[in-house]
């Protein structure tokens, strides 16, 4: 994390060492969760990784590469044992060195209000679970 001095105020941007900036217009937390995600238009299942969260997105890793522009649901569940699907699109998907794994970036892309709220709601849990452990 890169903190920046403005003015009086610091704002913290994180860079993203394979572009070496990061756009993002929210902050992003940390996560490790099993997801599966459903790929549009197919019956293809693909398993992913949770690796980090924000309001605006996720990223995961997954076996399978990815196509950008791509719609998906993603199936999480959650730890109070009901499940949640988010819908997504495809952003871009990086092969990661040395490994079988590719990293793709997923944008949200609620359809109605009660979705835009599941993920609000899902970015919390997942914020108030970190802070819940910092505090421990």
């Amino acid at each position: 994390m890169l903190i920046v001095l403005i003015g009086a105020r610091e704002r913290e941007t994180s860079v993203n060492l394979a572009y070496n900036t990061d756009k993002r217009r929210y902050i992003r937390y940390e996560l490790l969760d099993y997801a599966v995600m459903s790929l549009d238009g197919t019956t293809e299942k693909v398993n992913v990784v949770i690796t980090d969260i924000g309001l605006g997105g996720i990223q995961v890793r997954t076996r399978s590469q990815l196509v950008s522009g791509t719609r998906v649901l993603i199936h999480v569940a959650c730890t109070d044992g009901t499940n949640l699907d988010l819908r997504g699109e495809i952003r871009h998907t990086v092969e990661i060195p040395n490994s079988d794994l590719f990293s793709a970036g997923v944008r949200f892309v609620p359809e109605n209000h009660e979705e835009r709220m599941a993920v609000a709601e899902f970015v919390h849990q997942v914020f108030q679970r970190q802070a819940d452990d910092l505090a421990s």
